[in-house]
């Protein structure tokens, strides 16, 4: 009875020194060079829809798993949930946690074994995008015994190169293809609206310190009216000389019907059909957006009214000019 309890103490003692020379920590990446601009990359691979419906090297081994998502995707916050009979492919989620300049960061749960940081590292040289796709695995003091014998490389590291692979030529063509298929066009439907605001024609370096004088002013006149504006500050467009960069426009707000606001011009627009597209990014660099919409409307024979931009993020409270959404409408017959 002793020597068997001297077996078994010897035993845990192995395993305790296992566990000291075994990994705390191990990580796993590969990478690759993307020909398309980090923008459209790190777009891309937070969207986890796009993950699994086109290049997830896991999706090909049970095209029949059980999925769901919740959030919309491409958003923080927003999973990816997935349940196979299949013992390779398992059962857990993913979760797209935030973009951080170079870096998209998501999480990995897998059914009972708790999250696992995974990450994507990209680094644009030359309208190239080095894409590193990297996860990092922590591993408790009694579990680390077995990663001594366990070679994660191998058995993730083909998954990535094999899901990079994939991942490359599609975003190759996407930057390749016109600007209309980079952006997501919806047709919605327009309810009649009332703003007010101040119209004027400007070249394209003076708008913003016209908008940033006005909306404050508009905000605060509202205020005496003692309303509220209807969402976030919005410009009207009712042209854009291309050649000389001078834009009709007007810096309004929208308020309910009814309202009058002494002292600045009424704006309407009709109930109607509008075309829109949720734009990130510097507000200088939204001209392929509205290349995308004169696509859209030439292939689909419409005829184009006033477009109104719809400026969601607060650029004083968000620095990161990649995440500035703005919402572009086109009014369409």
């Amino acid at each position: 009875m002793k020597k068997v309890l001297y077996v078994i103490l010897g035993l845990v003692a192995a395993y305790l020194i296992l566990c000291l020379f075994g990994p705390k920590m191990i990580k796993v990446e590969r990478s690759t060079d993307i020909n398309a601009p980090k923008e459209l990359v790190q777009k891309q691979l937070a969207n986890l829809k796009f993950f699994h419906d086109a290049w997830s090297p896991w999706t090909e081994r049970d095209s029949a798993m059980k999925t769901s998502y919740t959030g919309e995707p491409g958003q923080p916050g927003s999973t990816y949930a997935w349940e196979s009979d299949k013992d390779d492919v398992g059962k857990g989620s993913m979760t797209y946690e935030k973009t951080v300049n170079d870096s998209v960061l998501q999480s990995l749960h897998f059914d009972g074994m708790g999250s696992t940081p995974v990450y994507f590292i990209t680094k644009e040289e030359n309208n190239v995008t080095h894409v590193t796709w990297g996860m990092m695995f922590e591993i408790g003091f009694f579990g680390r015994a077995p990663m001594l014998f366990i070679n994660m490389e191998k058995q993730i590291g083909p998954d990535y190169e094999r899901g990079l692979a994939k991942l490359k030529p599609l975003l190759e063509q996407m930057a390749a293809a016109p600007a209309a298929t980079q952006y997501e066009i919806k047709e919605l439907q327009w309810d009649a609206k009332t703003f007010y605001g101040k119209k004027d024609k400007l070249a394209f370096d003076k708008i913003a310190p016209f908008f940033a004088e006005n909306y404050s002013k508009i905000g605060a006149d509202i205020a005496k009216a003692k309303e509220q504006p209807i969402g976030p500050p919005k410009a009207i467009y009712f042209a854009f000389d291309e050649k000389t960069m001078v834009a009709d426009l007007a810096a309004v707000m929208e308020v309910p019907e009814g309202t009058k606001i002494a002292g600045w011009e009424k704006f309407e627009t009709p109930a109607g059909k509008v075309l829109m597209i949720e734009y990130y990014g510097p507000y200088e660099k939204s001209a392929e957006a509205h290349y995308a919409m004169d696509a859209y409307i030439k292939k689909n024979g419409l005829t184009q009214g006033n477009v109104i931009e719809e400026y969601v993020t607060d650029p004083m409270k968000e620095k990161d000019p990649a995440k500035w959404l703005t919402n572009i409408y086109y009014l369409v017959k």
